[in-house]
């Protein structure tokens, strides 16, 4: 199916209810970023214990983990529009319950469960809303867009959020993210949503998750799209960890500048998807392939590296890719599922990345103690190589060949 792109611009203006969403969403991922370096100052400051660290990151992924299968049969079930007010509106009030954790730090790991759920509901009802207020053939475009702004807020929240913790306090960095979870909320109260917001109630509970779960099964590029998700899931939690340690211990570099060449190559990734990306189904799938491929490739460049411009240039490339996998992820997925499974495929898809991301970078944090973090950054990023080689394999033997829905 031949896909015509547009410019960014051209969507935002054209399409008032996605440049809601956009606006909305932006707002709160920067204050999402102006959290996780408050929470992370604040933990530490007061324990001072890298293992009340880990038990922050547990959790939140261990929620997403014993949750994620029962989550899409309930944003199947119910208006998407609704559940996206509630879980902002009531996360708005959540994050500031951190504050009485200056008083007890018990309280951040009830608040991250809380925030886990609520996030394990908002992010596939806003993928099925995406889905009713973008035309099929500017997906990409949408998807591109939205990566594209999360790279830029990625170095704009970090060093802001750093910046504001330090510098006014921890306490402002979480009236700020209270803040935009409430004008996200009231901003998708304004989107207008066609009919296809449609809900199910008809089905028994557990028969929905199960159709949901058989659905997936007999899909094989949905199927396959959630399978590589969880492979980026182990491997990208222990990344993030990598990260860290190759700053302070390689490098001898402040992690703001990794952080910053990582968000540089997810905006560069994201806007050649737009670019030269969005022509047909079979280009994306091609190069959602090669771009896991060079991922891993880079990955394993910047792992052996012991310099800091080459690491710059490996962790530059290897996020370029990365910024090309993540909009045609989620542009597959979408252009694959049936409105009635959306929210149980992007539930399962997100939640398990999300939970496995968290626990990754536990249990990676316990393997360090007794392997170098080069043995496990190799052994990871040769595993990143051998799945893109199991996409590309299935690929051209055209295995993932299925008609999309409007085809249907």
């Amino acid at each position: 199916m031949s896909v015509q792109s547009v410019s960014y611009s051209t969507l935002l203006r054209t399409n008032k209810n996605f440049k809601k969403l956009f606006y909305g969403q932006t707002l709160s991922v920067l204050g999402d970023w102006f959290h996780t370096v408050a929470l992370l100052t604040l933990v530490y400051s007061i324990t001072e214990s890298s293992f009340m660290l880990a038990l922050t990151f547990m959790s939140k992924g261990l929620p997403q983990l014993l949750l994620s299968p029962f989550i899409g049969g309930i944003v199947d079930r119910f208006s998407k529009k609704k559940i996206m007010i509630f879980t902002d509106s009531l996360r708005g009030i959540i994050v500031l319950t951190y504050l009485l954790a200056f008083y007890k730090i018990e309280i951040i790991f009830v608040s991250n469960i809380c925030l886990s759920v609520l996030s394990c509901l908002f992010e596939p009802a806003k993928q099925s809303t995406l889905k009713n207020i973008v035309h099929q053939k500017h997906f990409v475009t949408a998807n591109s867009l939205s990566s594209t702004i999360n790279g830029f807020m990625s170095i704009m929240g970090a060093s802001l959020g750093g910046l504001i913790a330090q510098s006014l306090s921890i306490e402002i960095a979480f009236f700020i993210n209270s803040l935009s979870y409430f004008i996200s909320a009231y901003i998708i109260y304004k989107i207008k949503i066609p009919s296809l917001d449609t809900f199910s109630t008809k089905k028994a509970f557990f028969t929905d998750i199960k159709d949901g779960y058989t659905y997936i099964l007999q899909s094989k590029i949905i199927l396959t799209l959630i399978l590589v998700g969880i492979s980026w899931g182990i491997i990208g939690g222990a990344y993030q960890l990598l990260l860290t340690i190759y700053a302070e211990r390689i490098f001898h570099t402040n992690i703001g500048i990794l952080y910053a060449v990582q968000g540089a190559g997810l905006m560069i990734g994201s806007l050649l998807v737009n670019l030269y990306m969005s022509k047909n189904e079979d280009k994306m799938k091609r190069a959602f392939g090669w771009a896991y491929l060079l991922q891993g490739i880079f990955f394993l460049g910047f792992i052996l590296s012991d310099q800091l411009i080459i690491g710059i240039i490996t962790l530059l490339c290897m996020r370029i890719a990365g910024g090309i996998i993540v909009p045609l992820d989620t542009t597959l997925l979408q252009t694959y599922t049936k409105e009635n499974m959306m929210g149980k495929v992007f539930s399962f898809h997100y939640s398990i990345y999300g939970s496995l991301i968290q626990l990754s970078m536990f249990i990676t944090g316990w393997l360090l103690e007794i392997l170098s973090p080069q043995v496990i950054g190799s052994l990871l990023a040769i595993c990143c190589i051998f799945v893109s080689f199991i996409w590309l394999f299935l690929f051209y033997r055209g295995e993932l060949g299925e008609e999309s829905i409007d085809n249907q």
